[in-house]
């Protein structure tokens, strides 16, 4: 087994900002990346995060990362501090400690505390399985409204507190311009309209049989008590209030990438392999990463990607990154040098971005170390 080590990329990219006449450019502002890759330590065991990392999330101090692993059945908990295994906790499959049979979703809520969100049941458990509390995710256990049919919640959900979710709505017939909050004590629903969603309709493909259709997607992102919405078509944000549900539009010229995906795939097609192919003209275009927000540095980070054309891995890519502060303005871009991979599942911590990535069946992050200079 190998030992915890640090493995040095040893090289600092900078990029200097360049003055435009562009409110969303920083003048002067010079960002560098330092990036490196650190092992953990499985402690012996079989780690199944280094397989694929799905359903995780970081405790609040951002030292411990909780995966969960659907084959299993268990909870890995990582020191992040330390780079090592703490230990893997087998959670019951049935009886009244028993989490879904599909997870979708886990949410760290502190206090040695999670929320696991699953298809047919989901709810708050402690760390080591004890179930404690149904969370009410589930569009059945709430009266239906007139404004939307045959619909389901999004797993991108954020607790606005601790008896509130934001959410997004999920149909396989129309593309609703609502978000939904959802009051779980009292077990009610209030629609928030959000008419940017209905941009997806542009973007739209369906198979007549079997009925798939895919929209992209509208990512939530929680800094304060505001909640910023952004897709993986566009170069834009939203800041939404979601006490009163007013929002604000932010957009943005890159001088890097494209702005939006662009059309031209056929909307509506007979089989899954013709559904492939219009898939693949959206997916060789422009993809626009989850912001990430760093509650340390008060700052925001975006990676966005070009898949590399007439390759025969479809994982290698340009990847850039984004910078924003607090008010959004765009403080710099650049590509990332000496990292071409599709990023995968990713996060923030310590003011670096730390990317998973399986060495020889090993976990391991790629770390992104970001800092801006005046």
């Amino acid at each position: 087994m190998k030992k915890n080590y640090l493995i040095i990329l040893s090289f600092i990219a900078w990029a200097c900002g360049k003055s435009s006449d562009l409110e969303i450019k920083n003048q002067g502002a010079q960002l560098s990346i330092e990036q490196d890759t650190v092992l953990i330590d499985p402690k012996n065991e079989i780690l199944m995060a280094a397989v694929n990392m799905y359903v995780f999330d970081l405790n609040p101090d951002k030292n411990l990362l909780y995966s969960f692993d659907r084959k299993t059945n268990s909870l890995e908990i990582l020191d992040l501090v330390h780079y090592k295994l703490l230990e893997q906790r087998k959670f019951a499959a049935d009886g009244p400690d028993a989490v879904s049979s599909f997870p979708q979703r886990l949410i760290s809520l502190g206090n040695d505390e999670i929320m696991i969100m699953g298809f047919e049941k989901s709810g708050i458990y402690t760390t080591e399985g004890e179930f404690l509390k149904e969370i009410a995710l589930s569009p059945t256990m709430y009266k239906q409204p007139e404004e939307i049919k045959d619909f389901g919640f999004r797993n991108d959900i954020i607790f606005l507190n601790d008896s509130t979710v934001l959410t997004g709505i999920m149909s396989f017939q129309d593309i609703y311009p609502y978000l939904v909050k959802l009051h779980l004590n009292q077990k009610e629903l209030s629609l928030i309209k959000f008419e940017p969603i209905k941009e997806l309709e542009k973007f739209k493909i369906e198979v007549e049989s079997p009925k798939i259709i895919y929209t992209g997607n509208f990512n939530l992102a929680k800094f304060g008590d505001k909640i910023l919405i952004s897709s993986n078509f566009f170069n834009d944000a939203y800041i939404l209030n979601p006490e009163n549900g007013e929002y604000t539009h932010h957009t943005f010229k890159s001088e890097l990438t494209a702005n939006a995906k662009t059309t031209g795939h056929k909307p509506l097609v007979s089989n899954r392999n013709e559904f492939s192919e219009e898939m693949k003209k959206l997916s060789q275009q422009i993809e626009f990463g989850r912001w990430l927000w760093d509650i340390n540095e008060k700052l925001f980070y975006r990676l966005s990607y070009y898949k590399l054309p007439d390759q025969e891995s479809e994982e290698l890519a340009n990847v850039y990154i984004s910078v924003f502060d607090l008010e959004l303005n765009m403080l710099d871009e650049k590509r990332i040098p000496g990292y071409q991979k599709v990023p995968g599942t990713y996060f923030v911590k310590d003011g670096a971005i730390w990317i998973h990535e399986n060495i020889d069946d090993e976990l391991a992050f790629v770390r992104l170390k970001i800092s801006l200079s005046p």
